[in-house]
């Protein structure tokens, strides 16, 4: 079954890590509703950026990262 999604672009700060790219969360929903869903270990972003946090070195730009629940230090909407 298919579930329509809404597309967010998203900056996520780890502790070694700040990482920008495509969140995919449920049409009509809010970042916070998937954040808050209890659900979901790893969150999907794809087009990602992967940056070192403290000298702003480019790691990688993968098409897909997974990113564990528990690693986020902060996460918002960014403009595209």
């Amino acid at each position: 079954m298919y579930t329509s999604k809404d597309t967010i672009r998203v900056m996520i700060i780890t502790k070694d890590h700040r990482i920008e790219g495509d969140m995919y969360i449920l049409e009509g929903s809010r970042l916070t509703d998937a954040l808050n869903s209890k659900g979901k270990d790893f969150y999907a972003i794809t087009e990602a950026k992967i940056w070192h946090v403290t000298d702003d070195t480019l790691l990688a730009s993968p098409s897909y990262v997974a990113i564990a629940r528990d690693s986020i230090t902060a996460i918002f909407p960014v403009e595209p």
